[in-house]
């Protein structure tokens, strides 16, 4: 607790609860990278560690909104509920990390601004299978930020308890929006039953607590009898130090007794609107259970230095029978408490710290042993539920293709340059030619270095990715070559075909990024197609084997870019396959292409 507003005003708690957060974070990236390596061994990095931080937000993101309900069911997991906002910016910075890649990875190096290409890559809104489901991961990720950048109580006192509240209460609405997210996005990548029974169990436990606790909460909520003065249970009925809640006037008040005495406040803590009658009398103040703020019985007032307050309600007493009075003082006014007398074993004389239900504040030195320890059990319970879940999901995931790219061990080649459609190395071998597709740095075709070498014999120095039998080479350098130009390869017309598959770009199917393809890669595949690179039509017969047919227009040149919004969707093309050497070419326009769903 402070009296002033300072930067973060840590403890001997807070320590422990950030470290414990930071670790767990950890383990749950590095858990998925590790399980995914092993049962996926052509994984690549960037993948592993996109999807890595995008699970470990969302499962954070579970743990933060099953706590609340967790506390009001069972007051023991309020430490937890303690540094909960710490918790929700470790969630902001993991999702941050999990964007930042995905925003570099798929978006930057292109021919667009990266935030323009995420906003116009996909506008597929009226398609179920093709919504850009990474506009509401955007849009989850903004208010992420702005309850993280206004976590602190310094916007609290700015915005005011009730502002603050309505707008951390948007969470539930991140919530939704990445379950959408998730729904539209990566679960359409997989073909697996793991992914949809985490999701649906994930919202069913959220929904389901939150429920309990509601349906806990809803018996004392029922309107008052009417009259001045509203009943609210006899004397003994409230345990000492502790408080009983009734509806008072459409508002929940809590009638709390200590040491002989009654007085009633407002339910509603300044702080977080935290629920006051769960709390207890602490050193002669009503102290919240969810932060530790504490009010003066008598007048609603927190002790010096603070000054917050809350409104208090008159109380009687009669025939043993609590009473309060409709109506609220203002915060702050001083009502004198009730002296009252209560025999038997719930009396005064029967209370001491050593036999009170353990209660927990923050600031405290240490939190009661037995509370301590259903702390530790709850922290490894979670922390093993989530790990489980991570590992279960990592092994779970559809089996990347056998690919691989050779990036920082580029090779030198030397071959025949051909710069139509696309540029591509002819290179003489044992068994024939080998045929590269080039591409240069970045989501960039290679036309502008081949165009002046075309049909000359060069040296290439560049990383080969290879998937199956199609091979490329991302460019190093490109100089001329003293020898002698092959003889060009000839073209053989194959027939009129219609052709089921899916549009990708050569580089990232060809093994640059893996996986290559599907609706995660769509937004990629467009920037890369955009840029130049040859758009490929990737097929896949019924036993799982791979083809692919570089995509041309009708007259054999590169494909317009109005195929661009066919990209990375199932698509039947129509149009005459031509075949040079081992690479096949797919003569059609976009007319003739024709989106499944």
């Amino acid at each position: 607790m402070s009296n002033r507003y300072i930067a973060v005003n840590w403890n001997r708690q807070k320590r422990r609860y950030d470290t414990t957060i930071a670790l767990g974070v950890l383990l749950l990236v590095a858990g998925f990278f590790v399980a995914t390596l092993l049962s996926h061994p052509h994984l690549t990095a960037e993948t592993g560690l996109i999807r890595g931080l995008g699970l470990t937000a969302f499962v954070l993101l579970h743990v933060i909104l099953l706590i609340g309900p967790l506390c009001r069911l069972d007051p023991r997991f309020l430490p937890l509920l303690y540094n909960r906002r710490h918790l929700g910016v470790t969630l902001c910075l993991v999702a941050l990390g999990h964007a930042g890649f995905v925003l570099f990875q798929y978006h930057a190096l292109g021919d667009v601004n990266p935030l323009a290409s995420v906003l116009g890559s996909n506008l597929a809104f009226g398609s179920l299978a093709g919504f850009p489901f990474e506009l509401l991961g955007l849009a989850a990720l903004l208010i992420l930020i702005v309850m993280a950048a206004t976590s602190h109580d310094f916007w609290l006192s700015v915005l005011s308890p009730r502002v603050w509240k309505a707008l951390h209460m948007l969470v539930y609405l991140a919530y939704a929006l990445l379950v959408g997210h998730v729904a539209l996005g990566a679960m359409q990548a997989e073909s697996g039953w793991a992914g949809p029974l985490a999701l649906a169990l994930g919202f069913a436990l959220v929904v389901g607590l939150h429920l309990a606790a509601g349906l806990r909460e809803r018996p004392g909520d029922r309107p008052d009898a009417g009259g001045e003065w509203v009943p609210v249970c006899r004397v003994e009925e409230i345990p000492e130090r502790r408080a009983r809640l009734a509806m008072v006037g459409g508002e929940r008040v809590a009638v709390f007794r200590s040491e002989g005495r009654l007085s009633a406040v407002s339910n509603v803590c300044k702080h977080q609107n935290g629920p006051l009658g769960e709390g207890r009398v602490v050193d002669g103040c009503i102290t919240c259970p969810w932060h530790g703020y504490q009010y003066r019985p008598e007048d609603g007032t927190s002790p010096p230095p603070f000054d917050d307050k809350v409104p208090t309600y008159d109380v009687r007493v009669d025939a043993g029978l609590v009473t309060v009075r409709r109506g609220a003082h203002p915060p702050g006014t001083r009502v004198e408490p009730v002296a009252v007398q209560v025999a038997g074993p719930r009396g005064a004389a029967e209370w001491s710290p050593e036999t009170a239900p353990p209660f927990y504040i923050g600031y405290a030195p240490a939190a009661a042993p037995e509370l301590a320890l259903h702390t530790r059990k709850a922290v490894a319970l979670i922390g093993a539920a989530a790990l489980a879940t991570v590992i279960t999901l990592a092994l779970a995931q559809a089996p990347f293709a056998a690919s691989r790219f050779e990036y920082g061990q580029p090779r030198s080649v030397t071959g025949r340059l051909v710069a139509a459609p696309y540029p591509r190395l002819e290179v003489a071998a044992a068994g024939g030619v080998t045929q590269y597709l080039l591409a240069a740095a970045g989501k960039h075709g290679a036309a502008a270095l081949a165009a002046p070498l075309d049909g000359r014999m060069v040296r290439l120095r560049g990383a080969l990715a290879q998937r199956g039998n199609a091979v490329m080479l991302e460019i190093d350098s490109l100089v001329p070559a003293e020898a002698a130009p092959a003889a060009p390869l000839t073209q053989q017309p194959l027939g009129e075909f219609a052709l089921t598959g899916e549009i990708v770009d050569s580089k990232c199917w060809t093994g640059v990024m893996n996986p290559g393809e599907g609706k995660t890669h769509l937004e990629c595949a467009v920037r890369c197609v955009s840029g130049g690179l040859p758009p490929l039509l990737a097929l896949r017969d019924s036993l799982g084997r791979e083809a692919q047919l570089i995509l041309t227009d009708a007259r054999g040149g590169p494909l317009p870019r109005d195929v661009l919004p066919l990209v990375g969707r199932p698509v039947r093309v129509h149009g005459t396959v031509v075949r040079e050497g081992s690479l096949l070419f797919l003569r059609t326009s976009r007319g003739a292409v024709e989106v499944l769903r």
